[in-house]
């Protein structure tokens, strides 16, 4: 089933309060709670849109997929891209346990990507 996945990427980004973060946004009450409690049967291209820009991510990080058929019929399928593994918690707090050591090495590593993004012609704004 695909299914659009909104809170792992406000995980991800650190987002606490999704709902709050969408209003602020521009979307309106109603279609905030619809995306945040996944009744969305459709989304307009221009709400597609919006959230990849404001999150600075593309479309199919959007969602994820579960294969509910046991043929195996779709073992090959474009879609198993978007198999979700089980989540560990926010980064943020894996973080902040971690030893200075460490985090300084996260940090360098941090950087080095940012670096190639950037000569690659990339915004990681």
């Amino acid at each position: 089933m695909l299914q659009l996945d909104l809170y792992r990427i406000f995980e991800d980004k650190g987002i606490d309060n999704p709902h709050y973060f969408l209003r602020k946004n521009g979307f309106t009450t109603h279609t905030t709670s619809r995306l945040l409690n996944n009744k969305v049967d459709s989304i307009s291209f221009r709400h597609l849109e919006q959230i990849c820009l404001l999150l600075n991510c593309s479309i199919d990080d959007l969602f994820s997929w579960t294969n509910e058929d046991k043929t195996g019929m779709y073992k090959d399928h474009v879609f198993q891209k978007l198999k979700r593994g089980q989540r560990k918690g926010n980064i943020t707090n894996s973080l902040k346990n971690l030893p200075l050591d460490k985090l300084n090495e996260v940090r360098n590593y941090i950087d080095q990507i940012a670096m190639t993004e950037k000569q690659n012609g990339k915004s990681l704004d």
